[in-house]
């Protein structure tokens, strides 16, 4: 499938019921930002995983110890190459939030996850444990495996892209939240 009916198709799937069904078993939190991940698809950012970006705060289960979670709002996803070149400088030059290129090529076990960028942090007085990161690299397999799941083929040039808000806790769908902004840069 080409890079734009990918899109569609994708779009298409935003407003399945199963889908929204899925999205709410797995992060009912993400199911307020369909419809922006729907305009970021139908604008040329073909979204593989996305995050919202909260805070809350809880006691752990075992110890009652009190914790706070924090989310950074994230968005990866595949681009036309000509299309994410301008994306991510419009993201650097506009507004206070990141976008990179994730390189293929790295193998999976060379993936130091001390290295990541970290998305999910826990903060349980002075200690803090990353829980959700991403690397600054894409090795071949996962990169086979998304273009597989969204069905595109390899006749385009497109790249990964991982973008994400700098500040903790940020709700994405805000006047300067990431999923608002990355639509105005695209």
């Amino acid at each position: 499938m080409k890079f734009r009916e990918a899109c569609a198709a994708a779009v298409s799937m935003f407003s399945e019921k199963s889908f929204a069904e899925k999205i709410k078993e797995e992060d009912p939190a993400m199911v307020k930002y369909m419809p922006l991940l729907q305009k970021i698809n139908k604008a040329g950012f073909l979204t593989t995983n996305s995050q919202g970006g909260h805070r809350s705060k809880g006691k752990h289960y075992q110890t009652g110890k009190p914790y706070e979670l924090m989310e950074r709002a994230f968005v990866v996803g595949f681009m036309l190459e000509a299309d994410a070149a301008k994306f991510i400088k419009a993201i650097g030059t506009q507004t206070d939030k990141n976008a990179i290129f994730l390189p293929v090529g790295i193998s999976v076990d060379n993936l130091p996850p001390d290295l990541d960028i970290p998305l999910t942090i826990v903060k349980s007085g002075s200690d803090i444990s990353v829980e959700t990161h991403v690397a600054a690299a894409l090795p071949k397999e996962w990169s086979d495996s998304f273009k597989k799941s969204v069905h595109l083929n390899k006749s385009e040039k497109v790249v990964y892209i991982l973008c994400w808000d700098t500040k903790w806790g940020r709700h994405a769908a805000g006047k300067h939240g990431l999923f608002t902004q990355i639509l105005e840069c695209l």
